[in-house]
């Protein structure tokens, strides 16, 4: 949908770049907020001001994690260009998202009372954690990070690698234990020392452990429809297209306002129209979001768009399949796009995309002049991929049946007769 690092070499899996992730907190842009944090700790020490400080560097460490998250997620490896520029408030949003997590398994556990679930449960919800974290550093929506849909759609998206990332996560876990349980020791009564190296291996884990979570979105960023940043000559965000909209949505992301961000596209949409790059990022939203049957509903507009005015034939056809992905009941809105598409579709030899797109073609657009060339490539694919040749062979009877005259009939004739030579072989 929108350029992606076109000049940069393939994006490594996060298995072959685990030494990234301890070198990360000792980045310029990261090692000082960390550093300050270890320091300010200092205060914590001191009676009732203690408690004020130490609820205010707790917010300082998770809003800098989080905001290292989606900065790696964008494609920034060295660091985000500020580590405060996440919402204040998304400390708040991670304990909210724990607690919901924690009500809801309690009240499923104790409703159900049993063991196989609350262990199944229990298992399921420590594994969708990292997804779950990471949709909120992305959309700062708790409502969005509590969507087991879109945990799936991360987990099965990311595969074997998230699996993966979860080991490493718990590993750095581990480690963080480990690293306290040798240093601190040593130190004896020395408190100031003491809460400066404890505050710093704390930081130093999370630092690393959120980098870890945002290189795996990166790795499947494309996949995922997040945008990585690639900066103009002039130092713009190519991402907003230089779109005063996509600034607005941004700022309300910023915001913790995702679902004020997307009705505010929705409504721009709509009303007026936008260009192809305000589209695709509001399309970005929705996925992040989950709101598939929106995605759906802005894909069916967006297809003739994407057709007609940008001549992106390729596009509208992913946009299809997405939306096919989505729902099954999905349909071409103008049929006289049918047939480019499923051309498309046949000559990249995705079959299976050619039946769903001329699925019921004749049912719904009987008196159609694209008719019996969608369903002569849908009996193509049929053969092709499912190996049906028998439903194959009764289409095409029928299409020389009921259509004797069209210009097809001797390329149909043909197919025919290769079908009938391939079911005797």
């Amino acid at each position: 949908m929108s350029e992606l690092f076109n000049d940069q070499p393939r994006i490594k899996p996060v298995w072959e770049v685990i030494p990234q992730f301890f070198r990360y907190p000792f980045k310029p842009n990261v090692l000082p907020t960390l550093i300050f944090i270890s320091l300010a700790s200092v205060l914590t020490l001191i009676p009732f001001l203690g408690i004020l400080v130490w609820l205010l560097l707790w917010a300082m460490l998770f809003k800098a994690s989080y905001e290292i998250l989606a900065s790696t997620a964008s494609g920034e490896l060295d660091g985000p260009p500020s580590v405060t520029q996440m919402s204040g408030g998304i400390m708040f949003k991670h304990v909210g998202l724990l607690l919901s997590m924690a009500v809801a398994y309690g009240f499923i556990v104790g409703t159900t009372g049993s063991p196989a679930i609350a262990i199944a449960l229990g298992i399921f919800l420590l594994l969708a954690l990292p997804a779950a974290i990471m949709t909120l550093a992305m959309t700062q929506s708790l409502i969005a990070a509590l969507n087991p849909v879109t945990w799936i759609r991360i987990i099965q998206t990311t595969g074997l690698a998230y699996l993966l990332t979860s080991v490493f996560l718990m590993l750095m876990l581990l480690s963080q234990g480990q690293a306290e349980a040798l240093l601190l020791p040593i130190l004896g009564e020395q408190w100031i020392l003491f809460s400066i190296i404890s505050w710093f291996i704390s930081a130093y884990f999370m630092a690393a452990s959120f980098h870890l979570m945002g290189y795996l979105l990166y790795q499947f960023h494309e996949t995922l429809g997040i945008d990585a940043i690639q900066p103009d000559d002039s130092g713009t965000d190519r991402r907003s297209g230089g779109s005063p909209l996509i600034d607005e949505a941004r700022s309300m992301i910023k915001a913790g306002r995702s679902d004020d961000a997307v009705a505010f596209l929705r409504d721009e949409i709509n009303q007026r129209g936008a260009e192809l790059p305000v589209q695709n990022f509001y399309r970005d939203l929705l996925r992040s979001q989950g709101e598939h049957d929106a995605l759906v509903e802005q894909g069916k507009n967006l297809i003739p768009v994407l057709i007609h005015s940008y001549q992106q034939p390729e596009t509208a056809l992913d946009t299809a399949e997405e939306c096919l992905k989505l729902d099954s009941r999905f349909s071409i809105a103008n049929p006289d796009d049918v047939l480019p598409l499923a051309r498309l579709a046949f000559e990249q030899g995705r079959h299976n995309l050619v039946l769903r797109l001329t699925s019921n073609f004749g049912k719904a657009h009987g008196q159609h002049p694209d008719l019996v060339e969608n369903y002569f490539l849908a009996a193509q694919s049929m053969a092709k991929t499912e190996g049906r040749f028998g439903k194959a062979a009764t289409l095409v009877q029928k299409l020389k049946q009921r259509f004797p005259d069209h210009p097809l009939q001797e390329q149909i004739a043909r197919f025919e007769a290769t079908l009938g030579k391939t079911a005797q072989g």
